[in-house]
C-alpha cells in the first residue's frame, strides 16, 4: 500500500477571500515562492474568466512543488482552510508524521495572524492506494470486505463501499465527537514517469476523520497541535481494521 494524498482541514468563523495583500501575507508566511491560483466553484459559471486566476474575495490557493517532489496546495475557501500533500510514498514511512507536524505548524501560524480566531471543526483525510497487478488481485481484497463480489463467475467491478463510525476521542484532554468515514473503491492512478503517462488500476482507501458539524469546537493552537499529534494513532487502528 502506498500513500497517494494527504489532507488536513480546519473550519473557521472567518473567511480569507483573495486579495493580493492576503495572498502575499500567507504566501510569505507559509510557502515562500508559491504560485497563487484561483479555485473554480462547482455550479458557479464564470464566463470569460480564467478559472485558474484568483478573483477578489473568492477562494484561492497556494501551490508549490518542492525539491523533494512534495506538491503542496493550501486552499483558502469559505469558512475553511485545506492543506493537501500529493506525493506517492510507501505506507508506514514518516510522510504522514511529517505532514501532520507541518499542518499543525502552518495552522498555528495562520491562527496567530488574526485576533480571537478559533477552530470550529477539524479533520484529517488520507488517501491510500494498492496497485492491482499479477501479485495483487482486486477480488481477493474485496472478498475480505464483502460477502459476495463474484456472481455466476462474473467478478463485480467499480465497487464503491462507504460506511461511517462515530466515536468520542480525547485529544490533549479535550473530548471531541468524531466522524470516522471509510470510503473504499476501485479506481485508477495516473502519474508521469520519464515523459510517459502511466495509468495503474488501484484499490483505494480514503479515510475522513472529522469532528462532527453538530458540535462547534473552539480550539486554539494548542488544541490543533494535540489533534495532529494524536490523530495518526487513531488512523492506524482504523486501517488495521480493514487491512489486517
Amino acid at each position: 500500500m502506498t500513500i497517494a494524498q494527504l489532507r488536513s482541514t480546519i473550519f473557521l468563523q472567518q473567511n480569507f477571500g483573495y486579495t493580493p495583500e492576503t495572498a502575499k501575507e500567507f504566501g510569505d508566511l507559509l510557502l515562500p515562492g508559491a504560485k497563487v491560483y484561483g479555485i473554480a466553484q462547482p455550479g458557479v459559471p464564470m464566463l470569460g474568466v480564467n478559472p485558474t486566476m484568483p478573483q477578489y474575495g473568492l477562494s484561492w490557493r497556494l501551490f508549490k512543488k518542492q525539491d523533494d517532489g512534495c506538491e503542496y496546495n493550501i486552499a483558502f475557501q469559505p469558512g475553511k482552510i485545506d492543506i493537501v500533500l500529493t506525493k506517492e510514498t510507501p505506507y508506514g514511512d514518516e510522510t504522514e508524521l511529517k505532514f501532520c507536524k507541518q499542518s499543525a505548524e502552518w495552522f498555528r501560524q495562520i491562527l496567530a495572524k488574526r485576533d480571537k480566531l478559533f477552530v470550529q471543526r477539524i479533520a484529517y483525510a488520507p488517501l491510500y492506494a494498492i496497485k492491482i497487478n499479477g501479485d495483487t488481485d482486486a477480488s481477493s481484497l474485496w472478498n475480505g470486505l464483502l460477502k459476495k463480489t463474484v456472481i455466476d463467475g462474473i467478478q463485480a467491478q467499480d465497487i464503491n463501499l462507504q460506511f461511517l463510525l462515530k466515536r468520542i476521542v480525547t485529544f490533549g484532554g479535550e473530548e471531541i465527537q468524531m466522524n470516522l468515514l471509510y470510503q473504499i473503491f476501485d479506481g485508477t492512478q495516473t502519474k508521469a514517469k520519464d515523459d510517459q503517462v502511466i495509468v495503474d488500476s488501484v484499490f483505494l482507501i480514503q479515510l475522513d476523520l472529522n469532528s462532527v458539524p453538530e458540535k462547534i469546537l473552539s480550539l486554539d493552537s494548542d488544541g490543533v497541535d494535540a489533534f495532529y499529534n494524536e490523530i495518526l494513532s487513531l488512523k492506524n487502528n482504523l486501517i488495521d481494521n480493514v487491512c489486517a
